[in-house]
C-alpha cells in the first residue's frame, strides 16, 4: 500500500537508478498504492524521476531547494533491529500535530 524512498538522491548517486526502476516498475507492486520520496536537495535528476514514478506528482519544498532548512533538528536514535517497529509505531503516535 505505500512505497517510501528516502535519500532518493543518494541512491542515483551511487548508481542505484535501475534497481529503483526495476522496484517501482516491475516488482507486484500495488499500482493502488502511496508513494513518498525524500530528499534534502531533491535535485533535477530526482524530480525527472519522482515524475516517472509517481500520479498526480506533487512537489513540496521546505525552504530553499538544494540546501539545509536552518530550523531542522536532527537526532540520532540507536534501536535495536527487533525494536524498530515498536519504536516506530511509539514515535509516530506520540506526534500531537498529526502525520501526512
Amino acid at each position: 500500500r505505500y512505497l517510501s524512498l528516502d535519500e532518493a538522491d543518494r541512491m542515483l548517486d551511487m548508481g542505484f537508478e535501475p534497481q529503483i526502476r526495476r522496484i517501482v516498475q516491475e516488482e507486484d507492486m500495488s499500482l493502488e498504492r502511496q508513494t513518498f520520496m525524500f530528499s534534502a536537495t531533491f535535485p533535477k535528476e530526482i524530480q525527472r524521476l519522482a515524475a516517472d514514478f509517481l500520479e498526480d506528482y506533487v512537489f513540496l519544498a521546505v525552504g530553499r531547494v538544494g540546501s539545509a532548512a536552518k530550523d531542522i533538528v536532527q537526532k540520532v536514535e540507536y534501536v535495536e533491529d527487533r525494536e524498530k517497529p515498536a519504536y516506530l509505531a511509539r514515535h509516530l503516535n506520540a506526534i500531537s500535530d498529526g502525520l501526512i
